[in-house]
């Protein structure tokens, strides 16, 4: 018996002081989590979303860009359009304020300074001679803005008119050279007869 309990108790004894087996290297080496996750999905749309909101963002400057340049046609050919009569009525107003203007400016600007008038009468001529050259042109102007049914040629003929009168007006004022004031009362005879002519 005693040698029986002796076996068992040395066998016990390795036991508890022999240290168990080291794991092959293998095992060893490999780290606890063996298995990677799969990258996810979300890391990589993150990461092309900004330059999907570049290029959005470019598309639609280039569109912006175009559209100042190259307006779209609806809106240049959306132009108003007029009855005959709205024509014909604008034509008799605007060829009216010309008649008009055209006598204004006739009679001012061939006044003469009566001999007892002296220097105050004939800065009062030139005043007239003035104003109606200027105040004609405006007034001319104002009418075809407000006619807008009026022809075409007849509305650019009278436009032309009136920016001839208001240049002599203030070059006059500004006591332009002589020259220059020639020039404009030979452009102001031929676009008279023309306007006259489309106002028969």
């Amino acid at each position: 018996m005693s040698e029986t309990s002796h076996t068992q108790s040395s066998s016990a004894a390795d036991d508890t002081e022999s240290p168990p087996d080291p794991l092959p290297a293998s095992n060893a080496a490999t780290p606890v989590t063996q298995h990677s996750a799969p990258a996810s999905p979300v890391s990589g749309l993150s990461r092309w979303a900004p330059l999907a909101a570049l290029a959005i963002a470019l598309i639609a400057a280039t569109v912006a860009i175009v559209g100042w340049f190259y307006p779209h046609k609806s809106a240049s050919s959306s132009a108003p359009t007029y009855s005959d009569q709205q024509t014909k009525d604008a034509k008799v107003q605007v060829c009216t304020a010309f008649m008009t203007v055209d006598r204004a400016v006739v009679r001012n600007t061939h006044l003469k300074n009566p001999p007892e008038a002296g220097p105050i009468g004939a800065l009062a001529v030139a005043t007239s001679a003035r104003l109606a050259l200027y105040g004609g042109g405006a007034y001319l102007r104002d009418q075809v803005n407000l006619n807008p049914a009026a022809p075409a040629n007849l509305a650019k003929s009278a436009n032309a008119v009136a920016t001839t009168l208001q240049g002599l007006g203030i070059g006059y004022l500004a006591s332009a050279p002589e020259f220059t004031q020639d020039s404009l009362r030979q452009n102001l005879d031929s676009q008279i007869k023309a306007t006259a002519e489309q106002c028969k």
